[in-house]
C-alpha cells in the first residue's frame, strides 16, 4: 500500500493490535473509575480471577458474549468512553463488526455455576444436540468421547446421562455442561465459581477440569472467575 493509502492501518492502530497479541482475556475500566481493577490474562494454560470486583466485570464480560437485546441495548446508550474495553483472544470487542463478533463468539465459551443446562433435556441431549447445531461433523464418535470423558472425570456414564437437570446434583449439573462445552472445543473457556455448591470431594473431582480442557484443546486458556478467592 502507499503510504498515504486510507485503507493502511494507522501506527495508533498497529500498535493497539500489536499490544493485545497474545491476550486472551483482557478488561479495561473506563475513563475516570479509579475502583476497578485492570485484567490481562495471557492465552494458554489455567487461570484464575479472584476478588468480587474483577468477577462482576468477568460476569459483564459473559453478558456481552451472549449478545442479548437488553445487554445491546444497555450498551449502545452508554457513551464510547464510558465503557470498559473488552479484550477477547487478542482482539477488542466493540471494535469488530458484527460478523466479526459472531466469528469470535464461537470461539469463546463460558460455564455458569449452575451448568447452563436446558431443563426439559437430559444430560446426554443437552450435551448432543449443540454440537449438533454448531458442529454437525463432530457427531460421529460423540458418544465414545462423552463416555470416555466422563469415565476420566470419575463419573458413571450410565447413571448421569438419562438424567434430567431437575434430578441432578449441583456437581452433574456443573460435569455436564462441562463436557457439553469441552466437545465445542473453545479457545477460550471461563468458567463460573467452579467450586461452588461442592462437597470436598467434588471439589476434588473439578479440580481436574482444567487439565482435561487442556489436553483436548491444547493452547487453549481455562479461566476460573471465583468470586469469593483472591488471586
Amino acid at each position: 500500500m502507499s503510504r498515504g493509502d486510507p485503507g493502511a492501518p494507522s501506527d495508533t492502530d498497529a500498535r493497539r493490535a500489536a499490544d493485545l497479541q497474545g491476550v486472551a482475556l483482557g478488561y479495561e475500566p473506563p475513563a475516570g473509575n479509579r475502583g476497578d481493577s485492570r485484567v490481562r490474562i495471557p492465552a494458554g494454560g489455567s487461570h484464575r480471577l479472584g476478588g468480587l470486583g474483577i468477577y462482576q466485570k468477568a460476569r459483564l464480560l459473559a453478558a456481552v458474549l451472549e449478545q442479548g437485546p437488553e445487554r445491546r441495548a444497555e450498551r449502545l446508550a452508554t457513551s464510547p468512553e464510558r465503557r470498559a474495553k473488552l479484550v477477547l483472544l487478542g482482539a477488542e470487542f466493540d471494535r469488530l463488526e458484527p460478523a466479526e463478533r459472531a466469528a469470535l463468539r464461537a470461539r469463546v465459551a463460558f460455564l455458569p455455576a449452575g451448568g447452563g443446562l436446558l431443563s426439559n433435556l437430559n444430560a446426554w441431549e443437552n450435551i448432543v444436540l449443540p454440537l449438533g447445531f454448531h458442529y454437525p461433523k463432530r457427531l460421529q464418535g460423540a458418544a465414545g468421547q462423552v463416555h470416555g470423558l466422563l469415565s476420566e472425570l470419575r463419573a458413571d456414564p450410565h447413571a448421569l446421562l438419562d438424567k434430567l437437570p431437575e434430578r441432578m446434583s449441583p456437581y452433574e449439573k456443573k460435569l455436564t455442561g462441562y463436557v457439553r462445552i469441552v466437545m465445542e472445543k473453545p479457545e477460550l473457556l471461563l468458567v463460573e465459581d467452579l467450586r461452588a455448591g461442592l462437597d470436598p470431594a467434588e471439589q476434588a473431582q473439578v479440580s481436574g477440569f482444567p487439565a482435561v480442557y487442556l489436553a483436548i484443546c491444547p493452547g487453549g486458556t481455562f479461566v476460573q472467575l471465583d468470586g469469593t478467592s483472591e488471586v
